[in-house]
């Protein structure tokens, strides 16, 4: 029997209920059966009755785990440390997921011997959204490939194998919880030790996008972040300082191209925004170079 558990972190979300429910409706060979971990990051456990009552209702092998403190790695290491499986998937409560999602994440895993597999995350826009948001569709997810590898990854789409040498004993790293990245950043540490991260295009996750998100504001402190998030992954601490200052002068005429880019096509919204979220990516990755502390998101 291959056992598999699903950790979803919430905070405050009542759109967990239809995440909860799209996991029930996975289609599943026989001899494969599912279990579910919920970390609460919330400094009450006030979404508990709801959570236990809806995963009740549907017949799912529930653990609730209360991992307040608002700081999303904390609630991360929660699902790790009460995962009994071999297999650990990771969605975000406010995801449903294709009712093949876990088989093909499995499958890829199997014919891959990949420690890591990616899924796509597509996103569902609001009506009312820009029309360069959507065109653009920067809110889905795939994974980035650099000469044919996958290098890091993220937890909105992912299934691990927990028993991998190269995942022993590695957690999320506390001090990201409030800024985010800590997915990129437990995945690239992973990667160096040598795990194999392989992509499953049909394991198919749905995100809906927030008016609150679908905003240049809100896209540009995303893509700033990632950047200062992607950036300690390009040196160790034992790089040396001329390294550093070489990536630091790379990333400052990368963002001085994409601003010039971007002014090139003022007049074309999609491109030109495309290119300044570009700039605010390289600028993340130069002003973390310098020392500046992450900005918290969350």
């Amino acid at each position: 029997m291959v056992e598999i558990t699903i950790a979803i972190c919430t905070y405050k979300r009542l759109e967990i209920k239809q995440t909860l429910i799209s996991i029930a409706e996975q289609i599943l060979p026989e001899d494969m059966q599912i279990r579910v971990v919920v970390a609460d990051n919330d400094v009450e456990p006030t979404a508990r009755p709801n959570i236990e009552k809806t995963a009740s209702d549907l017949g799912l092998m529930l653990t609730y785990v209360h991992a307040p403190s608002r700081n999303i790695s904390i609630a991360r290491n929660a699902c790790l440390a009460n995962c009994k499986t071999k297999w650990l998937a990771f969605i975000d409560d406010d995801e449903t997921v294709s009712n093949k999602w876990l088989y093909e994440l499995y499958l890829t895993a199997v014919n891959e011997n990949a420690e890591v597999v990616l899924g796509p995350v597509e996103s569902i826009y609001p009506i009312d959204a820009p029309k360069w948001i959507v065109q653009c569709d920067l809110h889905s997810t795939k994974p980035v490939f650099v000469n044919g590898v996958i290098e890091t990854g993220y937890t909105c789409n992912t299934l691990l194998n927990l028993e991998s040498d190269h995942l022993k004993n590695e957690t999320f790293d506390i001090a990201l919880g409030k800024s985010g990245g800590e997915d990129t950043d437990y995945f690239s540490r992973v990667f160096k030790k040598g795990a194999k991260l392989k992509y499953a295009e049909n394991a198919i996750v749905c995100e809906p996008v927030t008016n609150g998100r679908a905003s240049l504001n809100w896209l540009a402190k995303r893509r700033f972040r990632m950047g200062q998030t992607y950036a300690p992954t390009k040196f160790t601490p034992t790089t040396g300082r001329l390294s550093v200052v070489k990536l630091m002068c790379k990333s400052l005429a990368k963002v001085m191209f994409c601003s010039l880019m971007s002014l090139l096509f003022c007049l074309h919204a999609s491109r030109r925004y495309s290119w300044f979220l570009r700039a605010c990516f390289h600028f993340g990755v130069m002003t973390k170079l310098t020392g500046v502390k992450n900005i918290e998101l969350y």
